[in-house]
């Protein structure tokens, strides 16, 4: 941790863990909630993103020779602070577990239905536990290796399905209420920013080149943005609001209409691989997180780092019955357990920082 990593590589490692959430959940209900008007709520949940993003920079600037535990421990004090980061590491262990359980999902449903659960999720743990025994610089530098092909798969993707759109599909505008909206718009700034708390546990003073952190950072989440804004109008443009939201995974279904020169065919599977290099990214920060806290609190790694994978390993396979109630209680639950209790621990953090320094 003591070697500074670019802030390029990590505004890559925010942009791929705010999708995260949107595979099988965020995207299907939004289109289920606002319909054509799901655009607009991805351009006012963009605006709001950008505040909420301008509160985590504040609490980033506070200390920043600290990790987000030492920053806790010195706001609230040691004991309180204690707590408090316990809490944070089982969110985070229960997201790292529900990660696992999505990547199986989706690769079950989408490659490899015949694949056992296990066997999936073993192959995807394996390059997880190494990147983050290589630290986060070796991560950053994957993550923005990985950005920089997403790019690539966004613009075939943008040219391949630009002459599909039928804007008869988008009409009647503002056919929804004005709450699902506001509501939806608010769905999208917490699925997309809540994971950013992950990228506190790395101090801003190891980050190279802090003049340009908070620019690149916007940027990266901007075209994030811009990346949600154009897959909501495709998915409406091209398949209509009552067919769009029937798909589990309907970004999938989206880029297997592309057909390049009406013989290169069936390239979704190459396509779509942005999708799981969020939830690789997003599962690598995780991992590191938990790992951080067990360094900060010199626990030994055999006996608590390697079985807490495997237990995760484990019940990532039967943590739901099926996937319908697995993205059932993930969109009624997800706000309340890690987005408003995040969002209002940094916003406390910040009120108790102004009135220190205001002593």
């Amino acid at each position: 941790m003591n070697t500074k990593i670019s802030n390029k590589g990590f505004a890559s490692i925010i942009f791929f863990s705010a999708q995260a959430m949107f595979l099988g959940v965020g995207i299907p209900q939004i289109l289920n909630s606002s319909k054509q008007s799901s655009i607009f709520s991805i351009l006012l949940g963009s605006i709001i993103g950008i505040i909420v993003l301008g509160f985590f920079i504040k609490l980033y600037d506070y200390e920043k020779d600290f990790d987000i535990f030492h920053k806790i421990e010195k706001i609230y004090g040691k004991n309180i602070g204690n707590i408090i980061n316990f809490i944070l590491i089982i969110l985070f262990l229960v997201y790292f577990i529900y990660t696992l359980w999505s990547m199986q999902i989706y690769i079950q449903n989408k490659y490899l239905d015949k694949t056992p659960a296990i066997i999936i999720l073993i192959l995807f743990l394996l390059p997880i536990v190494y990147a983050v025994n290589k630290g986060i610089k070796a991560i950053s530098k994957v993550s923005l290796f990985l950005f920089f092909i997403s790019i690539i798969e966004i613009l075939l993707s943008i040219f391949g399905l630009t002459n599909f759109i039928e804007f008869d599909n988008f009409k009647p505008f503002f056919n929804n209420s004005i709450f699902s909206v506001i509501k939806d718009a608010i769905y999208f700034a917490s699925y997309s920013l809540t994971p950013t708390f992950l990228m506190y546990i790395i101090p801003k003073n190891n980050i190279g080149n802090c003049n340009l952190f908070n620019k690149n950072l916007y940027k990266f989440y901007i075209f994030l943005c811009i990346d949600f804004f154009l897959l909501f109008t495709f998915l409406i443009g091209i398949f209509g609001i009552d067919l769009a939201k029937l798909f589990y995974y309907p970004e999938f279904t989206l880029i297997k209409k592309i057909n390049y020169f009406n013989f290169i065919q069936h390239i979704e599977n190459i396509l779509s691989t942005q999708w799981m290099f969020s939830l690789y990214i997003t599962a690598t920060m995780c991992l590191l997180f938990i790992k951080k806290y067990l360094n900060n609190k010199k626990l030994d790694k055999k006996y608590i780092y390697y079985p807490i994978i495997l237990i995760s390993l484990v019940i990532s396979t039967i943590l739901f019955k099926d996937t319908t109630i697995g993205f059932q209680i993930t969109k009624n639950y997800y706000v309340y357990i890690y987005t408003i209790p995040i969002i209002l621990l940094i916003i406390i953090s910040l009120i108790i920082i102004k009135i220190k320094k205001s002593k």
